[in-house]
């Protein structure tokens, strides 16, 4: 016995990329207008939505993403508990003001002596003409 197919929706599909081409020939980039809204997304109804994140996925995916989904759930609502108890020290760390760096004069242009990088050297070049 061969399992039930699904009937095809290809029609519909082609149909909604036909109208998403036409819409996109339509604009005009050279005039500098601003861009219209997109599209709605299309809904299709053979996908499952994950109740976690409200992305949609095929059945296969689906299973294998809602169980992802529901551990990574957990996981920020823990990291939200942990952030609410550290709240209250960050006012105090927001009054730190650091000391004010001392610059040292620098003067005209000798190259420092710590620098690893080749200076130019203060000896000019002469020029050797026709």
């Amino acid at each position: 016995p061969e399992p039930p197919k699904k009937p095809s929706n290809w029609r519909r599909k082609h149909e909604e990329f036909i109208a998403t081409i036409r819409a996109a020939k339509g604009l005009n980039l050279k005039d500098g207008g601003k861009l219209p809204p997109p599209p709605p997304p299309s809904y299709d109804p053979d996908y499952i939505q994950c109740p976690y994140c409200q992305r949609r996925f095929n059945e296969n995916a689906a299973d294998r993403h809602i169980n992802f989904c529901k551990e990574q759930a957990a996981r920020i609502t823990n990291k939200g508990k942990l952030a609410a108890d550290t709240k209250g020290k960050l006012p105090t760390r927001t009054q730190y003001k650091p000391a004010a760096v001392k610059k040292m004069p620098s003067v005209g242009s000798t190259p420092s002596s710590s620098s690893r990088l080749p200076q130019p050297s203060g000896v000019s070049k002469t020029v050797v003409g026709m």
